[in-house]
């Protein structure tokens, strides 16, 4: 890998890292900047170093570094209620980037990618969240209190920052392809 590309996972992982500890406490779950800058580095890096920046930051967190939301770090965070979001943020910035790689960039096209995105990120980030309390917390819930619980109260605010993240990430991505900075 190329200096030019650890510099920009890097500065991926840092910004999630930043973006984990912008907290609203809206309810009894607080909302974060952390699926804003997923889905930036998919479009804007590409599959790849998407996929990379994002892994980057989960084993910071995993090695104990305090960059998940709150300030969490450790192994048993991806045992825990939000684990299957982390690696649903992995997921998600590969196929994100995949898609940006793929199609013919717009912003209306890489905001259908990013909602797509989104969907993948609460479909493993609720299974996690399900597993977690069965399993390791030995709570089991069914689906609609983990709906209501994990998905409900974020939807209309990570839509809208997945959509304000397909207007800047298209044009960055388009300005970095014209300068040749990326193909």
């Amino acid at each position: 890998m190329s200096t030019r590309n650890m510099i920009l996972a890097g500065l991926f992982a840092a910004l999630m890292a930043l973006s984990s500890q912008v907290v609203i406490p809206i309810g009894p779950v607080p909302h974060t900047l952390q699926i804003f800058f997923v889905l930036l580095a998919g479009v804007i890096l590409g599959s790849r170093l998407g996929f990379i920046s994002i892994a980057v930051w989960v084993m910071l967190g995993v090695f104990g570094l305090p960059v998940f939301a709150q300030g969490k770090a450790g192994l048993a965070v991806l045992a825990g209620p939000t684990g299957g979001f982390l690696i649903g943020f992995m997921i998600t910035a590969f196929l994100v980037g995949w898609l940006a790689e793929n199609s013919k960039l717009t912003t209306s096209r890489i905001a259908i990618y990013m909602l797509t995105g989104l969907l993948v990120a609460y479909i493993i980030g609720v299974s996690g969240f399900l597993a977690s309390f069965k399993y390791f917390l030995n709570k089991p819930m069914t689906l609609t209190t983990a709906l209501s619980v994990a998905v409900v109260p974020f939807l209309p605010f990570d839509v809208a920052k997945a959509l304000m993240a397909a207007y800047i990430g298209t044009r960055v991505r388009q300005a970095l392809i014209r300068s040749g900075l990326i193909k």
